[in-house]
């Protein structure tokens, strides 16, 4: 039964897929979950070097990990990757981290930039989502699935137009599996403000939106690990999405953070 993290070790090893955990704040909840005990399969695209260090650090730590890569863009390699999974270690979380992160307005968006945004950020985590509560329901198990949104969702401006469409998609979806799934799959989100350096920000910039909010402090990757904690620790949060950005989404700004320090024209993006 799933009731907290500690139930879950004490079963036996369990596995957990954490997509794009190569890098940054994937890569913080992948060597976190493999160092509180689970089997981490730490998903990659492009950063196998990257994830297979990730999985090596883990496994030199004394926990369990596997590196396997898939382009989340490609359905077919989508659909294989939760049974590659099973095949190693049976799943019993599942963390879709992974997305595609591109400057993009609603004037200058693309039927390509929608099509890679919406089969990386949504199409993905939702056959993710369906695969993992075949296998898991095939096992007469339950589950957790949580989806990384983003604060954006809850205080929305026109910036990374395409981006953004995707992750608002993602935390509706949140919902609806949180409904369809119950009681045997718990589906929570976790919606974090600006927490690393990205794109052409420089660490000036960066340091001054992460302090942009009402808190005067940003999230950071240590906090995400522990709303992941929060959320394996709490039997009954279901459905719901943590916000963690020093109470930024109160301000209702106009811009993306990243760009409400300096004047940013489309063109310099």
């Amino acid at each position: 039964m799933v009731i907290g993290l500690g139930s879950f070790i004490q079963g036996g090893m369990q596995g957990v897929l954490v997509t794009g955990s190569g890098k940054r704040i994937g890569a913080a909840i992948a060597s976190h979950l493999g160092a509180k005990g689970w089997h981490v399969f730490v998903h990659y695209n492009h950063s196998k070097a990257e994830a297979e260090a990730v999985a090596t650090g883990i496994v030199a730590a004394g926990g369990r990990a596997t590196a396997l890569g898939a382009n989340l863009a490609d359905a077919e390699a989508v659909t294989q990757l939760v049974s590659r999974c099973e095949a190693i270690c049976p799943l019993t979380l599942l963390v879709n981290n992974a997305s595609t992160f591109e400057y993009d307005t609603a004037a200058t968006t693309s039927a390509a930039a929608l099509d890679q945004n919406m089969r990386v950020n949504l199409y993905a985590p939702a056959l993710l989502a369906r695969d993992f509560h075949a296998a898991v329901r095939a096992r007469g198990a339950e589950g957790v699935i949580i989806n990384l949104v983003d604060n954006k969702v809850f205080a929305l401006n026109p910036d990374y137009f395409s981006y953004t469409l995707s992750k608002v998609a993602l935390q509706g979806m949140t919902q609806m599996l949180a409904m369809a799934f119950a009681p045997h799959i718990r589906v929570a989100g976790i919606a974090p403000g600006i927490t690393l350096i990205s794109g052409k920000q420089t660490e000036a910039e960066f340091i001054r939106t992460h302090n942009n909010n009402p808190l005067g402090r940003g999230c950071t990757p240590e906090q995400i690990v522990g709303a992941v904690d929060f959320i394996l620790a709490t039997p009954s949060y279901h459905g719901q999405t943590l916000v963690i950005d020093g109470g930024q989404v109160l301000q209702r700004r106009p811009r993306d953070v990243a760009f409400l320090d300096r004047d940013v024209k489309n063109a310099d993006i």
